[in-house]
């Protein structure tokens, strides 16, 4: 066997191997990518499984913080049925989703939304933000405190350009609100981090390719 064969073996084994190992993740990436216009969050008042510890302790912080527990939703996504947990904010200008990240770390997301289709959301304590026309996403690490503090900040900034939000006082309220945000936003979103997730499956198929077509030459 000559060497550039050797090569080209070695090659289509290699990417075929870390192709397999990528392509999962990327599929996965993509039908969440996908569905993100058309899937909605559903009513789960009374099938929800109970709040895990994390969740619970935000519930808790949150209610000190002037907001009370609406609901819960349930979500199909192609890893399967993930649960949120909703809480409405005593004045009824935002709303905010408590859920279970990966690798048991608790999020939380707070939204206001105004009728003009302008939004405005704060994630706990990581996320990705979004700046430009339409919508505003901030992260702040620090302390879910400060999150609240900093989500009402530019609640009162938006006021005085937008005037006053569209209020979220029971469960079809924050399920309208979630469908139109995910019709507006919920795809572009997402295009930064599944172009991330998917490039090197891409990159890896057409090395692939290209070995495979580096070997069938050695072998005439």
């Amino acid at each position: 066997m000559t060497i550039e064969r050797i090569l080209a073996v070695g090659l289509v084994a290699a990417s075929a191997v870390l192709l397999l190992r990528l392509a999962p993740g990327a599929v996965r990436s993509w039908r969440l990518y996908a569905g993100t216009g058309q899937r909605r969050q559903q009513d789960a008042r009374g099938r929800a499984p109970a709040a895990p510890l994390g969740v619970l302790d935000r519930l808790a912080r949150l209610s000190e913080l002037g907001y009370h527990h609406i609901g819960e939703t349930s979500l199909d996504l192609p890893g399967g049925e993930r649960f949120g947990w909703i809480m409405a904010a005593d004045d009824a200008d935002s709303y905010a989703i408590l859920a279970s990240g990966a690798g048991g770390v608790a999020l939380t997301g707070i939204y206001s939304a105004w009728a003009d289709g302008t939004w405005l959301g704060t994630m706990h304590p990581i996320g990705t933000p979004t700046d430009r026309p339409g919508v505003q996403i901030r992260i702040v690490p620090t302390t879910l405190g400060d999150a609240v503090e900093a989500h009402r900040v530019g609640l009162e900034r938006l006021r005085s350009v937008h005037g006053a939000p569209r209020q979220v006082r029971v469960m079809p309220d924050m399920l309208a609100l979630d469908a139109d945000y995910r019709v507006r936003f919920g795809g572009s979103r997402l295009r930064p981090l599944t172009i991330r997730n998917i490039t090197p499956a891409i990159i890896t198929a057409g090395l692939l390719v290209l070995s495979l077509v580096l070997l069938v030459d050695s072998l005439r």
